[in-house]
């Protein structure tokens, strides 16, 4: 019997199947030409902190530790982990204490049966050897999912800070343009009054005193719509972040609009290549892929025989008083193996089926390495050409300025008409919510490539 059990234990080491291997889908050589890296850089942990706004890296952190998505995210990890805590424990023996009271009746139409009853305490214990490895081979996919539902908080917590901060520079970008249109509308009342004055006194025909008219309703327009914006991304802030809109905290002089964040090259172009890959996303995919592999290990074990070994010690008697005393002492063992003979092919569709997920898993994993690299790629160009567009609304605003300046002198001496004159501070009122727009732009494409870079 000993030997049988020593046999056995060295058996319960085999386990069948493939052993994982992360499939070499593009190399980092290949990423690297790809992305035009030519460096490496350390990639910045907390990015949102670089746009200068304290109160913006106030609400990220706090969404990050009581925001609902990362709250969600945390359960199925904890809930991951303790079922892996569960299925572990297949592997070791159930040892259970068992006492009780048997009575047996004999029936008057067998010959000899007899009325017995007895009295038993004792430990009741069963084993299931895992001699192939089905037991090991789940346990090794649920470690992987548990390190896929990791990656999955790291990517919720890296696509709520992006969120927070896009969502918070649409709203300084509406206080912004609140900003310019009020102070437009004081310029504009001013205007109008005067050109009021004049019309009333038969100084200005009804087309100039129209076209003040019109520019202040029109920047009065504007107005609403700004506070509609604000009250909006303040409350997807709220949302985000987890909290009542009346305790989001935002600066009413933001400094995220005063600096140009220009492209930093060196950040860019200067991913480690092996970085791209541990995304969160495509991290947490790769995880279930090697998850899918471990569950075809574990259907193939299933066409190998069970082995498992029960037994009982303890005491037996038919007296209560005698029950512990020596003589009762009674125990028993029973091996018992069990070899699927007729399963109507469900066991090898079964593996069929595991082989046929992973692949899915496969297309799933490459599909998310092209999905990061294109990513990467993408917001880096934005990220450089919307510092150009920005360059350029902020010379277009400047000459604007200049051709203002210039046409209230001319107007002052009597050389243009008031209408042309109404026309161009309308076209510097454009350049002002292109500027302020593009700023916003630029701002968001840098968070933009932090997001997809998986920081």
């Amino acid at each position: 019997m000993l030997k049988l059990l020593v046999l056995l234990l060295i058996l319960s080491a085999c386990t069948v199947g493939k052993d994982y291997q992360r499939p070499q889908i593009y190399s980092d050589e290949v990423i690297k030409n790809e992305l035009g890296l030519n460096r490496q850089y350390k990639l910045p942990q907390k990015w949102y902190a670089e746009l200068g706004d304290k109160n913006l890296t106030a609400l990220i952190d706090k969404g990050l530790q009581q925001s609902p998505d990362v709250e969600t995210a945390a359960a199925r990890l904890k809930e991951a982990r303790l079922q892996l805590d569960i299925d572990k424990t297949a592997d070791l023996p159930f040892i259970n204490l068992t006492g009780g009271w048997n009575y047996d009746k004999g029936s008057k139409n067998i010959k000899y049966a007899t009325d017995s009853h007895y009295y038993n305490a004792g430990f009741d214990a069963s084993w299931e050897l895992d001699l192939w490895g089905k037991n090991r081979r789940l346990t090794e996919a649920n470690e992987a999912q548990v390190e896929a539902f990791e990656y999955s908080l790291k990517d919720v917590k890296i696509t709520l800070a992006a969120e927070i901060a896009s969502d918070y520079t649409y709203l300084i970008q509406n206080r912004e343009l609140l900003r310019t249109a009020r102070e437009n509308e004081a310029l504009q009342k001013d205007i109008f009054s005067i050109v009021e004055s004049k019309y009333n006194s038969g100084l200005v025909d009804s087309i100039t005193y129209n076209q003040a008219k019109y520019l202040l309703a029109q920047t009065q327009a504007d107005i609403p719509a700004y506070e509609s914006n604000i009250e909006s991304y303040q409350n997807a802030l709220a949302v985000l972040v987890g909290t009542l809109p009346s305790e989001i905290m935002t600066s009413q002089n933001s400094p995220l609009f005063k600096h140009n964040y220009v492209i930093n090259k060196k950040l860019v172009y200067g991913i480690p290549a092996g970085a791209v890959r541990l995304r969160p996303d495509v991290a947490a995919t790769e995880r279930k892929l090697a998850a899918q592999n471990a569950l075809i290990g574990k259907a193939v074990a299933e066409l190998y025989p069970d082995v498992s070994i029960s037994g009982f010690w303890g005491y037996a008697s038919q007296g209560g008083h005698g029950l512990f005393s020596s003589k009762s002492q009674n125990y028993n063992y029973n091996p018992t193996a069990v070899l699927p003979l007729l399963d109507w092919n469900k066991l090898s569709n079964n593996i069929e089926l595991q082989k046929q997920i992973y692949a899915e898993n496969l297309a799933a994993y490459r599909k998310s390495l092209i999905n990061a690299i294109a990513e990467i790629k993408n917001a880096g160009v934005t990220w450089e050409m919307s510092g150009k567009t920005l360059a350029k609304q902020r010379e277009a605003k400047a000459r604007m300025e200049q051709v203002v300046s210039a046409m209230q002198q001319r107007y002052d001496k009597g050389l243009v008409e008031f209408s042309e004159l109404l026309t161009m501070r309308q076209n510097l009122i454009n350049a002002q919510k292109a500027v302020i727009s593009a700023q916003g732009a630029q701002i968001r494409q840098m968070i933009a490539f932090y997001k997809s870079a998986g920081i």
